[in-house]
């Protein structure tokens, strides 16, 4: 007969072998660890029942022994097998990385991925192992090999997090991506596009009145973008307006939801760890949060269907499309389109717009060279114009390329900011995108909507407001920083990974220009 001990180390290691090793867990982890409980449970009642007399307290012990003597072999197992038999074992990276993506987590604890990313490739090359089943590629060509045409790559498990609800936009089934993709890219087409221009230039002139209110004085554009960017995303997706652009000040719910995805991003790496907050105690401070951010998605959703609007908004689409749905997923669909839409509409933009305040602070001749395009437009509200000025597009693009609003994507790339792909690839050069191309090497590398059909299907609607606001704000005020932060340095020094770029302060003075010159 097997000994008690031999036969808990044997279970360890037949349980990785014929069941974890199989498959994906991070749905299912409830029915991993109810049974692994009720295992240890059974294993003391038996000692009990089974015990004539009363039980030394070592005894009372043994089931909790072989239970550990249990996971130590399972873990062991998972460990030895990810380092010297997985198939990517053959990758350079570190080792810890390669036994457990919580030591990814652990690195991004500052939220600092986008230096972690660096500095692994620095050590490691363009292909490096970053967890027990990942590669990070620091390629040009990687965008169009992952997302490109023909391409049959599985999204990681990332895109779960909203599960059980259902995003078009970031489910893993690929037909029902393409199935419903549809929907999202008649809500943001060109000629929706025009519907909400009107409501995209009244909350540009809202962020302008707002900015002239405190000319000459420090502004903090980091909160005045991101104020603006909840105010646009509410009236163009939901026809509501929270009004922080004109209360100056965060809503409360809405600061609540940039925490929690702030919460969210050190461990994005391993999405299994908030799913498993998310399980046990979703009453932790921001697993709450999380919940309460996609509740609130949902009330905004909830509002919209009982209100008639004279214009169509975003949200019109999916309520149109949820009515007529008799899946019996619909409610899923329309929850996970809904936060999607709060998300993506409005925690992309925000450090863009940053990003750019910050550029042409940095080097105003850009500025002068914009205003000078500008004035061959009849009107700074000519979306299709703007679209064809080669500085100010050049300018976004450049800004885009250096401080992308999505720094790193440890499921899929980091952005390839090396040689190979820009020649002098840390300076600020607008021209390199229509009047010096020689500067871009490989274009393969300039991706930060995506390639393909997953693509950023809001990637036109992001780039109208924009340009708006760089035209108006160009064309009303000059731009210098603060005394605080003479040069501006903070943005970079202190940005933060989490999701989505979060610049470090920035503040600004706007003052008023007398005439456009």
């Amino acid at each position: 007969m097997i000994a008690p001990s031999l036969l808990a180390v044997l279970s360890g290691f037949l349980a990785h072998w014929g069941i974890f090793i199989h498959g994906e867990w991070h749905l299912h982890i409830w029915q991993v660890v109810l049974p692994h409980i009720g295992v240890l449970a059974i294993l003391h009642a038996i000692q009990i029942v089974g015990a004539e007399h009363a039980i030394p307290e070592c005894a009372s012990l043994r089931p909790f022994v072989l239970f550990g003597l249990y996971m130590t072999s399972l873990l062991s197992s998972i460990v030895i097998y990810r380092v010297f038999f997985h198939r990517l074992r053959h990758f350079n990276g570190p080792k810890l990385a390669a036994a457990s993506k919580l030591w990814h987590v652990w690195k991004c604890r500052n939220s600092r991925g986008h230096h972690v990313l660096t500095e692994i490739h620095e050590k490691y090359g363009t292909f490096v192992r970053t967890g027990p089943a990942e590669v990070t590629v620091y390629h040009p060509g990687v965008f169009e090999a992952m997302d490109g045409p023909g391409n049959n790559n599985t999204r990681s498990d990332w895109y779960d997090l909203l599960h059980p609800r259902v995003s078009s936009i970031f489910t893993r089934d690929r037909a029902l991506h393409n199935q419903r993709r549809k929907l999202w890219t008649n809500a943001l087409s060109s000629s929706a596009i025009r519907q909400y221009h009107r409501r995209i230039v009244g909350k540009v002139n809202t962020l302008a009145d707002l900015i002239g209110g405190k000319a000459s004085q420090p502004i903090l554009i980091n909160e005045v973008m991101y104020w603006f960017s909840f105010d646009s995303m509410g009236d163009f997706a939901f026809s509501q307006d929270f009004e922080m652009m004109k209360n100056e000040q965060w809503h409360r719910t809405l600061w609540m939801f940039r925490y929690a995805l702030a919460l969210l991003g050190p461990f994005s790496p391993a999405i299994w760890v908030p799913r498993l907050a998310f399980a046990f105690i979703p009453g932790l401070w921001w697993a709450k949060w999380w919940f309460q951010m996609l509740e609130y998605c949902d009330k905004c959703m909830e509002r919209r269907m009982k209100k008639t609007v004279p214009d169509k908004d975003i949200a019109s689409f999916f309520i149109e499309e949820h009515k007529k749905s008799n899946d019996e997923k619909r409610e899923y669909w329309l929850s996970g389109d809904t936060a999607t839409l709060v998300v993506a509409g409005s925690d992309t933009n925000a450090p863009t717009l940053t990003h750019l305040f910050y550029f042409l602070t940095r080097y105003p001749q850009h500025a002068q060279k914009i205003l000078k395009e500008l004035q061959t437009l009849e009107s700074l509200e000519d979306a299709v114009g703007l679209a064809k000025l080669s500085h100010l597009n050049g300018v976004i693009n450049e800004t885009m390329r250096l401080l992308p609003a999505v720094l790193t994507f440890g499921t899929r790339v980091t952005p390839p900011e090396v040689e190979s792909a820009y020649a002098r690839p840390h300076e600020f050069i607008p021209e390199r995108w229509y009047s010096q191309p020689e500067l871009v090497r490989d274009k393969r590398a300039f991706a930060p909507f995506g390639v393909g059909n997953t693509m950023c299907v809001g990637k036109n609607l992001a780039l109208t407001q924009i340009r708006l606001v760089l035209a108006t704000l160009i064309s009303r005020y000059t731009f210098e920083f603060a005394p605080n932060n003479k040069h501006g340095e903070f943005l970079e020094r202190d940005m933060k990974d989490q999701l989505r770029a979060q610049p470090g302060p920035c503040h600004v003075i706007f003052n008023r220009r007398d005439v456009m010159q």
